[in-house]
């Protein structure tokens, strides 16, 4: 006759159903931490992609002038207003205005300013990016 001894030392293979409820417990709470971050930091980079794009307006624009011949560059513009030919309204998101003072240094000189501003979104309220540039003839 066969007889077989049971011990204390024979586990059981699995888990329980407590101990599944406690981890899935731990991995909710965990879940909670960590999700306010993910919110904030996709907050900002929409944010960072905005500003990306404002100062990627206001650079092209100023490079754009500063490859103008000097004597074309003809003084006014205001960076608080729009002025006829001292504007860039095209990008419905972005309105790019420029200003050019004769003889804002030593003679012969013009300073050129570029203000790119964002409409409101969202992600960003009122934002602008103001560049400057001297230009010797």
């Amino acid at each position: 006759m066969d007889q077989r001894v049971v011990t204390r030392e024979t586990r059981e293979i699995g888990s329980s159903l407590v101990e599944v409820l406690v981890a899935l417990f731990l991995i909710a709470i965990a879940l909670l931490v960590v999700t306010p971050m993910f919110v904030l930091s996709l907050r900002q980079n929409a944010v960072a992609a905005d500003m990306g794009r404002i100062g990627t307006r206001s650079a092209s624009r100023l490079e754009l002038l500063r490859t103008t011949p000097f004597h074309e560059l003809q003084p006014g513009g205001d960076l608080a207003s729009n002025v006829a030919g001292y504007f860039d309204a095209s990008d419905p998101d972005v309105l790019v205005r420029w200003e050019i003072v004769d003889g804002g240094g030593p003679s012969g000189t013009r300073t050129i300013a570029v203000r790119a501003i964002a409409s409101p979104s969202p992600t960003l309220r009122a934002a602008s990016i103001e560049l400057r540039t001297l230009r010797v003839r």
